[in-house]
């Protein structure tokens, strides 16, 4: 198959037009999908008031994510532009329907889940295709800096959402909150109008869809230590999967209350902004290959330091280390995989990625949401934090020679 970088030959500058269009719609979509959230969880428990349906919904959102190494043939065959746009355009229209139910009172658990599984079913196909997207947007030599700079923009408006969505529910109610997420999604499809990509890398017509989705098997197994990657985000993403379910029950142990659920999520937001910051900073001195690992120790010891600390200030504290530990982590696999991996392929790693991310969560919800309401939510977290440390500690030391040698390939894709 045909090679290429797919970065755009304009694109000398970090801030040209294509990138900055870019930024700006992610960035205020994302801002939108942070009331979501909050207007989700206030709504499950307001029509079920137990954590084990949270867990369902949650799962149910999780569930098409197995579709990823599917989705990421699709994302490498079509404009990923239009896939973005028409993907914008139906998220869009599914939040509108559920801001109308919520609006006239006739929201029920059911078609909130509907709605949720549909909306993660598209996701499952542009999730990979926005990873695809950054490489042909920014240079190489910027590529660092611009995924420090997704995340820092993305991250900060997630944050001002989670603040203001709680005083936005309560000001204004579930439906207005509803509104405002779905009006995002359509400024994105139309800002994303306006960016110019390069052509496609051509993929042979005669090409099927088994030996497409098996090629992309084939590339990932040519770097070993980055192979594993899927591997690792099932293992850590097992292990996330009950903190979000039982984080409001376990405000209300430190004494906060379930109100606070908003302000705790936004605390691991602002470390996530200052992990983006960073690697902004570091630019093309940053090492994702020793951020990868500092990064998942982080997080592990944060969720082990939940289910231990009593104090409220110390919780907020780990909360925000968990932040910067999830940003170097994301930072650095997305940095990875659009270094190492050849530009026609990348979306079926990433699709990949995303898929055995995602596959253990639904799982777990499911199994634990019975024994949520039963178990110290400190037990489970404590257990959550030690996981993700054994599992980066097993895979850094198989990985750690392989890894290596495909870090020292960087920028000879």
């Amino acid at each position: 198959m045909p090679h290429s970088t797919g970065a755009l030959p304009q694109a000398s500058t970090l801030w040209n037009r294509n990138f900055t269009l870019y930024w700006l719609a992610s960035v205020q979509s994302v801002f939108g999908n942070s009331l979501s959230t909050v207007v989700t969880a206030v709504l499950v428990y307001g029509l079920t008031g137990k954590a084990s349906s949270m867990g369902v919904t949650l799962a149910l959102g999780m569930l098409p994510a197995l579709l990823g190494p599917f989705a990421g043939v699709v994302v490498d065959k079509v404009p990923v532009r239009s896939l973005l746009i028409a993907g914008d355009l139906l998220r869009g229209v599914l939040v509108a329907a559920l801001a109308f139910m919520a609006t006239t009172g006739q929201a029920e658990l059911w078609m909130l889940n509907v709605v949720v599984f549909m909306a993660g079913l598209v996701t499952a196909f542009t999730a990979p295709a926005t990873q695809v997207l950054l490489p042909q947007l920014v240079s190489e030599e910027h590529l660092a800096r611009a995924n420090g700079l997704m995340t820092t923009g993305n991250q900060t408006a997630q944050l001002l959402g989670l603040f203001l969505g709680a005083g936005l529910v309560s000001a204004f109610g579930a439906g207005p909150s509803l509104w405002v997420d779905a009006l995002t999604f359509f400024v994105m499809a139309g800002l994303l109008t306006l960016v110019r990509l390069p052509a496609r890398v051509e993929v042979p017509a005669a090409e099927s869809f088994w030996t497409a989705l098996t090629a992309g098997f084939r590339v990932l197994r040519e770097h070993p230590g980055f192979a594993m990657i899927p591997v690792l985000a099932f293992v850590i993403n097992v292990a996330f999967a009950p903190v979000e379910m039982v984080l409001p029950k376990h405000l209300v142990t430190l004494g906060l209350g379930e109100s606070l659920y908003g302000v705790a999520l936004a605390t691991v937001v602002a470390g996530m902004v200052a992990g983006g910051l960073g690697v902004t900073a570091l630019g093309q001195r940053f090492k994702p290959k020793l951020a990868l690992p500092l990064g998942l120790m982080a997080t592990g010891a944060g969720l082990m330091a939940f289910g231990l600390v009593k104090l409220p200030a110390a919780f907020f504290a780990f909360a925000a280390v968990i932040g910067v530990g999830i940003s170097l982590t994301n930072t650095s696999i997305a940095y990875l995989g659009q270094t190492l991996i050849p530009a026609e392929f990348r979306g079926r790693v990433f699709g990949l990625i995303n898929a055995t991310a995602q596959a253990g969560m639904p799982i777990a919800l499911i199994a634990l949401g019975p024994v949520a309401d039963s178990w110290g939510s400190a037990r489970l977290m404590l257990l959550a934090g030690l996981t993700v440390i054994v599992a980066t500690a097993v895979w850094w030391w198989q990985d750690r020679s392989s890894l290596a040698s495909d870090s020292l390939s960087i920028g000879s894709n």
